[in-house]
């Protein structure tokens, strides 16, 4: 499982609906087939998601994240900082090593999204557990990749579950001190899910056969008004203040192992259109109007280290409270960093 990472003053190492009405979730519905699918995809996720992350296609399944390089500040190419975007919504593809991820790779891929909630600290070192769901729309049928994946996986499958009338196959596996478990479905020949967490998925599935709910991330949040949903790549973080007690990457309750403390926090986005060069934006919201004066003690500033000069932060103020700042992600070393810092904003952070 790839991810970016987390923030800590102690020796924590940084590297890192329901389908009614004509507005899903901040999505407007133009009669265009790409922004219909994504409202959909929105609808089925639990009204209680705090994080989304998307990536539009369509765009080929490659497990081709940003590594390492013995040039560091060598530039960037464009497929792999697509590529890189890509994996946000789809690392829990890559369980078990890529047991399912490597019977995907080739084809293509119209829509991936994953929602999240209820972020929490590792037992020790590795990845911060959560609830979550990776959803991939694929452009044809995958159900051959699927039959040879559950032939190939039968000696590490832990069990078949039925959950809302569906075949569920569940995994588990150790990282660092932690036991996850996985949840791999096949709702149509079109969609795969992979869930970390069975409550989740259920409603998720539940949601995809038509119950009617509470949408995740309604579409009064202040923070749909500054999120481009036409983008290639784009995220949304609402942060949940019930979960500021257990959740160590929340802006409430003070200096925590992976936050940037604001007791005024209200969400942020992240975009990235390919059209536009390699320059992403990330859209900080807070209560506290006085923000856009210390933008770097949000998530904006990247931790204000030096890795993060070769970005070329950029802030502006959009309104009272709504800080912006660009990043430009010319070169690798500057890229990593990002990706990172940026995860770790949204929720999924790793210990070292």
């Amino acid at each position: 499982m790839i991810r970016a990472a987390a923030l800590s003053g102690i020796i924590i190492c940084l590297i890192a609906l329901s389908p009614q009405g004509s507005n899903v979730a901040g999505i407007t519905l133009t009669g265009d087939g790409a922004s219909e699918e994504l409202a959909r995809v929105i609808s089925w996720l639990p009204a209680d998601t705090e994080t989304i992350t998307v990536a539009g296609g369509p765009f080929v399944f490659a497990v081709n994240p940003l590594g390492q390089s013995e040039t560091k500040d060598r530039a960037i190419s464009d497929n792999e900082l697509a590529g890189s975007f890509e994996d946000l919504p789809l690392a829990l593809l890559q369980f078990k090593n890529g047991l399912l991820a490597k019977h995907l790779v080739g084809k293509t891929i119209n829509l991936a999204l994953e929602g999240s909630r209820r972020f929490r600290s590792p037992a020790g070192l590795g990845e911060m557990p959560f609830e979550g769901c990776a959803v991939a729309v694929f452009a044809d049928s995958v159900r051959k990749e699927i039959d040879a994946f559950t032939k190939d996986a039968q000696s590490s499958t832990l069990k078949v579950e039925r959950i809302e009338d569906q075949d569920v196959q569940i995994f588990q596996e150790k990282l660092e001190q932690d036991t996850w478990t996985t949840f791999v479905a096949l709702p149509n020949e079109h969609v795969i899910l992979v869930a970390s967490d069975r409550n989740y998925l259920a409603e998720v599935l539940a949601r995809l056969r038509g119950k009617i709910g509470q949408r995740a991330l309604p579409s009064d949040l202040p923070e749909w008004r500054y999120v481009n949903t036409s983008a290639r790549f784009w995220g949304v973080r609402h942060y949940d203040k019930g979960q500021a007690d257990v959740d160590p990457s929340s802006p409430y309750g003070g200096r925590k192992s992976a936050n940037f403390p604001d007791e005024q926090a209200v969400g942020l986005t992240f975009v990235l259109d390919s059209h536009g060069g390699k320059s992403a934006t990330v859209t900080y919201f807070s209560g506290d109007s006085r923000i856009s004066s210390k933008p770097s003690d949000s998530p904006l500033g990247m931790a204000g280290v030096p890795e993060a000069k070769g970005l070329n932060i950029k802030y502006r103020e959009l309104s009272p409270g709504v800080v912006q700042a660009s990043y430009s992600l010319e070169h690798l070393e500057a890229a990593q960093f990002f990706f990172f810092v940026l995860a770790d904003a949204l929720g999924h952070a790793i210990y070292l």
